[in-house]
C-alpha cells in the first residue's frame, strides 16, 4: 500500500470473462471502462508516503492482458505528514451521488485491513523521519571529519549513523509488513469485485539503497594506509582496521600484489581455531605502487588517520623516505598516527629514526614533527601459516591474535579507534613477554624440527624430547619475564600453557622451515634468543636450553628460498667464530654470553666443513 503499492480497480472477474467470446470481449471491455467512468472510479490508484495519486490507464483496461498499458496519472492529494491512505474512503467519496459502496458490494475485510494498520504507518512515519534526519547529520559529519580532528568527530559520526540505519531498518521492517498485509487483503477480498493490489518496485530500492548509506558515510572519514601487502598485512592488520570502520590504502612495490589488489574488490580472512573456521570478507579498499607512483602516496599519508606497516623490520628504512614527505606535507591540525606492525622490539622507534633522518626530513622541521604525527610502538601476536597455492589474495589466520600499542604518545589529541588494538601506559612487558615466549617457543620448535626431519611445528613438538626442550627455552625466559616485569609465576606459566596450545594447532600446518627463515635477524642482538639470554646471563641465570636453540638456529643452513640461511652458511665458511659472534650477535667480547656462544659457532663451523 504505501511506497507507490497500485490499487487496480479495473480489473474483472476473470471467470465472467472467460465465459464471453472472443468476438465480444473488445465491446465488454470498453463497457466496463465506461461503467467505471461513469461511476466517477479512477483506474488506479498509487499510494505513497506522503500522499496517493489517481489515474486511469492508456489504452483503457483490457482482460488478461500481457503488457502492462501506461498509466496517465490525473491528480495527486497535498502532501501531508502522518498521511494514511485509506481506499475505502476516497473511492467513496468520488461515487456519484446515491451509489455507496455497499452497492458495489465492497468487501468490508479490504476496510478492516486498511485500518488496522493505520497505527503502524504514522509510527513508521516518525521512525523515517528520524532515520532521514540522523543519515543527513552523519552525511555532514562525514564532510566535516575531512577537515576536523580528534576522536569526537568519527564516534559523533559513527553514533548518528547507526541511529540512522537502526531507525531506517525499522521503519523499512514496518513499511514492508503494512504493504504485504494490505496487498494481500485487497487481492483476497477484493477479486470478486475487480479491485486488485500490488507493490510498488521503486519505494523497495529506495529502502536498499537507504540502509546502506549510513555505512558509508561511517568510512567515509576514516583512512589508513599499509605498508606491505603480504599475509600478515592483509590477513591481520587490515583485516581489523577495515572491521574498526577504516578504508584501507596498501602500498607495496611488488607488481603482482598490487595489481591483485587493484583488480580484486574483496578477498577473505579465515580464522582457525580450535572452535572451527570464520570466514570475514575484506573489502572497502585500495591499492597503490609506491615505486612508480609516490606521489600519489605521499598524497594519500598526508591526508590520513592512520599509517601502518607490515613488511619486516629490514625493509623500514626503505617505506621511511615516503613516510617522511608525507608528514613534512602534512597541514591537518591534528598528528598522523604512526604504528609499525613488526616481530621486532621498537619497531616504530626504529621506523621513526629512519624518517627523521636529514635525508628524509629537513632538519629544520625537526623541531615540529610532533606536531605532524605521533609514533607508537607496537606488539602484536598471530601466527600465519603456510597459505595454499591457489590462494590469491585469500588468506588463512590463526583465531587468537593480540595487538598492543603504547599509548602514551597519543596523550594529547587521542589514539585512533581500532577496537581491535589493546591500548596500554607501558608496553615493554607486553613485547617482551611476547617476543620471548611466543617467537622464542615457535622458533626453537622450528629449529629443532628441522634438524630431525619434522614437517610441520604440530609434528616437533608432538616428539616428547622437542616438546620439552622448548619448554625448558620457555621455563628461562619466563624467569626474565617474572623479575623482570612483576608478572605473577601462575600468570607466566597459564601464558606459557597457551601459547605451546596455540603453536602446536595441527589445524595451522606451520611449515618449520616457513616458522625458521631470516636466521640472521632470529639471531640478533634483541630478538628472540639472544635478546634473553643475555639479559640473564648478565644476571647469571641459567641459559643452557637457549644456548641450545641458538646452536640449531646457526645449523639453520642453505635452506631453499630463505637468502639469510644461505648468507649465513657463507658467513661461517670465510668469518672467524668470534667476529661471527659480533656480527651476527651484536655481542662484545666483554659481555659473559659472548663466551658462550663462541664454542657453539666453532662447534657448527666444523661441522659444515
Amino acid at each position: 500500500m504505501l511506497g507507490r503499492t497500485t490499487l487496480n480497480t479495473s480489473k474483472t472477474s476473470s471467470s465472467l470473462l472467460n465465459s464471453i467470446g472472443n468476438s465480444i470481449k473488445g465491446e465488454v471491455n470498453d463497457l466496463i471502462g465506461d461503467i467505471a467512468r461513469k461511476l466517477n472510479i479512477h483506474d488506479f490508484y498509487s499510494a505513497h508516503i506522503l500522499d496517493y495519486c489517481e489515474g486511469y490507464y492508456t489504452p483503457g483496461p483490457i482482460a488478461n492482458q500481457t503488457v502492462d498499458p501506461d498509466k496517465n496519472v490525473t491528480r495527486c492529494s497535498n502532501q501531508t505528514a502522518m498521511f494514511h491512505f485509506d481506499p475505502s474512503t476516497v473511492i467513496q467519496k468520488e461515487l456519484k451521488p446515491g451509489i455507496s459502496l455497499a452497492d458495489l458490494h465492497w468487501p468490508s475485510a479490504i476496510k478492516d485491513a486498511v485500518h488496522a494498520v493505520e497505527l503502524a504507518s504514522k509510527a513508521m512515519f516518525v521512525i523515517y523521519c528520524i532515520g532521514a534526519a540522523a543519515t543527513g547529520l552523519a552525511l555532514v559529519g562525514a564532510f566535516l571529519g575531512v577537515f576536523l580532528d580528534g576522536r569526537a568527530a568519527p564516534l559523533i559520526n559513527n553514533a548518528l549513523a547507526s541511529l540512522a540505519l537502526l531507525s531506517l531498518g525499522i521503519a523499512s521492517a514496518i513499511v514492508s509488513a503494512i504493504m504485504s498485509k494490505v496487498v494481500h487483503e485487497v487481492n483476497k477480498h477484493g477479486n470478486e469485485i475487480g479491485v486488485s493490489a500490488s507493490k510498488g518496485k521503486t519505494f523497495l530500492e529506495f529502502i536498499l539503497i537507504s540502509l546502506e548509506s549510513p555505512h558509508t558515510f561511517v568510512i567515509m572519514g576514516l583512512k589508513a594506509v599499509h605498508f606491505g601487502g603480504g599475509n600478515i598485512g592483509r590477513g591481520f592488520v587490515a583485516e581489523k582496521l577495515h572491521l574498526a570502520g577504516f578504508e584501507v590504502l596498501f602500498v607495496d612495490v611488488m607488481d603482482s600484489i598490487i595489481e591483485q589488489l587493484q583488480k580484486t574488490k574483496e578477498y577473505t580472512v579465515t580464522e582457525i581455531g580450535g572452535e572451527g573456521e570464520k570466514v570475514n570478507k575484506i573489502t572497502n579498499y585500495r591499492a597503490l605502487n609506491s615505486k612508480t607512483h609516490e606521489a600519489d602516496v605521499i598524497e594519500e599519508i598526508a591526508s590520513a588517520d592512520l599509517v601502518t606497516c607490515a613488511v619486516g623490520p629490514n625493509i623500514l628504512k626503505f617505506i621511511a623516505p615516503v613516510i617522511g614527505k608525507a608528514i613534512d606535507k602534512r597541514t591537518a591540525s591534528k598528528p598522523l598516527a604512526v604504528i609499525a606492525c613488526e616481530n621486532a622490539i621498537g619497531a616504530t622507534d626504529t621506523l621513526a629514526g629512519f624518517i627523521k633522518d636529514s635525508k628524509n626530513t629537513p632538519q629544520d622541521r625537526l623541531e615540529s614533527i610532533n606536531d605532524r604525527a605521533s609514533f607508537a610502538n607496537s606488539a602484536i601476536d598471530r601466527i600465519v601459516p603456510g597459505q595454499d597455492p591457489d590462494a590469491g589474495l585469500n588468506v588463512k589466520i590463526e583465531s587468537f591474535y593480540e595487538w598492543v600499542v603504547d599509548k602514551t604518545p597519543f596523550a594529547k589529541e587521542g589514539h585512533p579507534e581500532v577496537s581491535a588494538i589493546k591500548w596500554v601506559d607501558d608496553l615493554n612487558p607486553y613485547i617482551e613477554r611476547k617476543l620471548f615466549t611466543v617467537n622464542t617457543g615457535h622458533a626453537a620448535a622450528a629449529y629443532y624440527g628441522h634438524a630431525r626431519g619434522k614437517h610441520t611445528i604440530h609434528e616437533a613438538l608432538q616428539d616428547s624430547e622437542i616438546n620439552k626442550i622448548v619448554h625448558d627455552c620457555l621455563s628461562e625466559t619466563s624467569h626474565l619475564i617474572v623479575k623482570k616485569h612483576g608478572i605473577t609465576v601462575d600468570e607466566q606459566k597459564a601464558y606459557v600453557d597457551k601459547i605451546v596450545k596455540r603453536i602446536s594447532n595441527p589445524y595451522l600446518k606451520d611449515v618449520v622451515e616457513r616458522v625458521g627463515r631470516a636466521p640472521l635477524r632470529k639471531l640478533s642482538r634483541k630478538e628472540r634468543f639472544v635478546g634473553p639470554a643475555s639479559q640473564l646471563a648478565e644476571s647469571g641465570d641459567k641459559v643452557d636450553a637457549l644456548l641450545g636453540a641458538i646452536e640449531q638456529a646457526f645449523a639453520f643452513l642453505d635452506v631453499k628460498d630463505d637468502e639469510e640461511s644461505a648468507e649465513l652458511s657463507k658467513i661461517l665458511k670465510s668469518t672467524e667464530a668470534k667476529e661471527v659472534v659480533t656480527k651476527v650477535c651484536g655481542l662484545e667480547e666483554s659481555h659473559p654470553l659472548f663466551s658462550k656462544i663462541v664454542p657453539i659457532v666453532e662447534k657448527v663451523q666444523k661441522s659444515t666443513k
